[in-house]
């Protein structure tokens, strides 16, 4: 036998031994048995909410309802946050009506935990949630019109959320940008140009409670108003706060401060308050949202401001989402010529990260 023919039927041996050996060992995995007797291979993601996400290698990502779960075993220990912020290591976890069972320790000598099912709150929690790191989160949105013909008008509208979050520390900003411009029959003038940035600061005392404080500029240019500045501390409180549905209220003490184009400037101290809600509805084919915020004056009650934001967000591909929103506003000082409601439906395009 040649050399040549000596070589090739070596390497042959080394790769059918390759081969062989590669697929015959255990493939690492966890487990998801369903109460309908499924059992799902793949890695456990993590639980928030009543919903566990269990990333597979032929379907991604699934989610799935706690409720629907027997046990959830896995290859390695993980991590299970408890509701009142207890850390503990646990290889499997079994779920019944009432009870849900961990098994610490070892696979040989498992120490069982019983616990109640509200006792949960997370399973292999983000890791902001540890204290490690933190989470940035937000959208932005454009709404864009154009119209020539018998009108000849351009219409622009931005705005944005953002929210960066640590353990104990969030940071929350919003703005907002309306330019209207009509050039119909040489008009050329401007019919809208408003802008509003917010910006809070929360530091949590719990995991419900927190205080901080918050300022916020804008500018209505329908309003007469060339420019206005509300400032002050803030307590709230964060009914919930996960990726399935979030819950905040604030309630503050502020200093008003207005100026406008044809009329005196107005100071005042006032109490606002702030409300903010978003939850995922029909398996995430869409989230609901509704933002209010107010402001109203110790000193007149004719001094009332009030703004809404309620609307959809339909999720698209890549992070890009499609939203319909309805826009209120109330401005109880509103000039006499100028409405004191003002109502604005929009169609949004946006990214969301």
């Amino acid at each position: 036998m040649s050399i040549v023919a000596i070589r090739t039927l070596w390497r042959c041996c080394l790769w059918a031994l390759l081969v062989f050996t590669s697929g015959s060992g255990p493939v690492s995995a966890d487990e998801l048995r369903l109460r309908d007797g499924s059992n799902i291979f793949g890695t456990i993601i993590t639980k928030d909410n009543g919903v566990l996400e269990f990333k597979t290698s032929y379907a991604g990502t699934i989610k799935v309802k706690w409720t629907e779960i027997k046990e959830v075993r896995a290859d390695k220990p993980f991590k299970v946050m408890l509701k009142n912020d207890e850390i503990l290591m646990t290889i499997a976890i079994k779920n019944t009506k009432d009870i849900v069972t961990l098994e610490t320790g070892t696979q040989a000598e498992p120490a069982p935990v019983e616990l109640g099912q509200s006792d949960v709150a997370f399973i292999k929690p983000e890791a902001w949630r540890l204290g490690n790191g933190y989470k940035f989160s937000g959208h932005a949105n454009l709404a864009f019109e154009r119209d020539r013909g018998n009108t000849d008008t351009n219409e622009l509208d931005l705005d944005f959320d953002m929210t960066y979050r640590r353990l104990k520390d969030r940071f929350v900003a919003y703005g907002e940008l309306e330019r209207d411009r009509d050039n119909s029959r040489d008009k050329d003038r401007l019919t809208a140009d408003n802008w509003m940035l917010t910006g809070r600061y929360h530091h949590f005392l719990t995991r419900k409670w927190f205080i901080g404080g918050g300022v916020s500029l804008d500018a209505d240019y329908k309003a007469d108003r060339e420019f206005r500045a509300v400032a002050g501390p803030l307590v709230g409180y964060q009914f919930f706060e996960s990726r399935p549905m979030n819950l905040r209220t604030e309630l503050g003490i502020v200093g008003v401060h207005e100026e406008f184009k044809n009329q005196s400037e107005n100071d005042y101290m006032a109490g606002a308050w702030d409300i903010n809600f978003d939850k995922y509805l029909f398996d995430e084919f869409t989230q609901f949202y509704h933002r209010q915020t107010g402001v109203l004056s110790f000193e007149d009650a004719t001094d009332f401001i009030w703004y809404t934001w309620t609307g959809f967000r339909f999720p698209l591909v890549y992070s890009f989402v499609a939203s319909t929103e309805l826009q209120t506003e109330y401005e109880g000082g509103a000039p006499e010529d100028a409405d004191s409601l003002d109502t604005t439906y929009l169609l949004k395009l946006g990214y969301a990260w």
